[in-house]
Order: C-alpha cells, then structure tokens, then sequence
C-alpha cells in the first residue's frame, strides 16, 4: 500500500516527535496535518515553512520531504 510522504514520517520518527506533537509545534490542528499526511488535501507554503521549521528541514531539501513523485513515477519504477 503507497503512503503519501514516507521520508516526511521517517523525519518525525527521527526526531523522536508524534504526527500530532509536530502538528502542534507548526501551529496546525492534528487533524489537518492528517489529512495533508494522507494526500487528502494539498499543503499550503506556510505550512510546508512551518512543518519543516519544526523538523529542522534546510529550505533546499525541502522539496525531497513534501513534493514526491506520485506512484509509478519512483526511480527504477
């Protein structure tokens, strides 16, 4: 099964931060962090500024960690 954003949850786990303690930290309802999680609805930039403020992500890594291919478009798919 495909989820949305895997390297974005291996950086909450190294971290050592719950989804909803992360979402709390960028100022955003867990639920809406959820819902960006799954792909449900899009992340808007200042939220992608807050997310990654929180995980330490540097700004030019930040399209590896919030715009992934879609399935089928990985490298070696």
């Amino acid at each position: 099964m495909y989820r949305p954003f895997h390297k974005l949850r291996v950086r909450f786990a190294e971290m050592e931060l719950k989804q909803n303690e992360v979402a709390r930290a960028a100022q955003m309802a867990p639920s809406t962090l959820t819902a960006r999680m799954q792909g449900k609805q899009p992340w808007t930039s200042d939220e992608i500024t807050r997310v990654a403020a929180v995980l330490n992500i540097p700004r030019e890594q930040i399209g590896e960690f919030f715009f992934e291919p879609l399935p089928g478009q990985r490298k070696g798919a």
